[in-house]
This record gives structure tokens, C-alpha cells and sequence, in this order.
């Protein structure tokens, strides 16, 4: 697919996570999963190397996705924390100005865990709040390339846009 259809497809992602992220949990959570066992492959098949047609890895790739999304799905919590706890970590980047990439490691890292831990007791405002911002961040990473927009007013926008989504999905969820 071309890198300009998958940037805009990112991008619609990333606004459907800042407006409905609380509507749509359970797909979330099912896709999250998917992307997780995904994912999971690769970079096991990086490490290990089992795997040398690339036709097999993606079927492998798909089915470990699709088994996952389908366990997530049945045990929602456990999804919702693990779940949580990955978009948090891999979204969170974008707003943590820390040069040290071990120390930007163990902040994510705990927040991550936190914003997962605290998802399963709080679910309604943590997933509003997490889908938000992770759509945010899409938004932030994807928008520069059909607009140009300096840096620093692109993340002021993106942060009033997540915010102002996630006080309109608390007042209509």
C-alpha cells in the first residue's frame, strides 16, 4: 500500500481514538490485541530468526494477531490493562522531552504500567483519556505529512485538541 494511503488511514485511526476512543473499547482492545500478537512475531522472528519468507511470517504474523485479539476480547480487563499500558507507552513518547534514551525507557515503562493498573479501576475516564491522547499522537505524526505545520505549533494544537476531546467524551459518555 502507498505510504501516502497509509498516512491517511493513520490519520483517520488517530481521529476516530480522539473522538469515540471510550464508544468503540471492545474494538480497540480486540485491534490492540491484534496489533500486539503482530507484532509480537516480528520482533521475535528478528531476534530468533525462524521465519525466512516474508509470505509466512505475515500469515504467522495474522494468526497470532487473530488468536490474540480473540483471548482479548474474552478476558477484558487483562486487555484493557495490557492494552492501556501499550498505547500509553508507545504514544507517551511524543510528550516526554527527555534526551536519555534509557531513562525515556523506564518513563514510559512506568507510565505505562500506571496508566494500565489504574485503567482497570477507573476504565470509563482512563480510556478516554489514553484513546485521546494516542490519537493525538497519530494525529501529531501523520498530519505534517499532508500539512505543513512548525513543530511546535503542531503539538500545542494537537495537546488542546486531545484535552478538549477528553472533556467532551467524560460529558457524553
Amino acid at each position: 500500500m502507498p505510504e501516502q494511503v497509509m498516512s491517511l488511514i493513520f490519520l483517520i485511526v488517530g481521529l476516530l481514538l480522539c473522538f469515540f476512543g471510550f464508544k468503540i473499547q471492545k474494538m480497540l482492545i480486540t485491534v490492540a490485541w491484534f496489533l500486539i500478537g503482530y507484532n509480537l512475531v516480528g520482533y521475535a522472528n528478528d531476534y530468533f530468526h525462524l521465519i525466512s519468507d516474508s509470505n509466512i511470517l505475515i500469515l504467522v504474523s495474522i494468526v497470532v494477531g487473530l488468536l490474540l485479539s480473540g483471548v482479548g476480547f474474552k478476558l477484558e480487563k487483562l486487555a484493557l490493562f495490557i492494552a492501556v499500558a501499550y498505547l500509553t507507552f508507545t504514544s507517551i513518547k511524543a510528550y516526554i522531552p527527555i534526551d536519555d534514551p534509557r531513562i525515556l525507557l523506564l518513563v514510559q515503562a512506568a507510565l505505562a504500567l500506571i496508566a494500565g493498573a489504574l485503567s482497570t479501576l477507573f476504565i470509563k475516564p482512563i480510556l478516554i483519556g489514553v484513546s485521546s491522547f494516542a490519537g493525538a499522537a497519530l494525529v501529531k505524526e501523520y498530519l505534517p505529512l499532508f500539512i505543513t505545520i512548525p513543530a511546535n505549533i503542531l503539538l500545542i494544537i494537537v495537546i488542546v485538541i486531545a484535552v478538549a476531546v477528553v472533556i467532551v467524551q467524560l460529558m457524553t459518555s
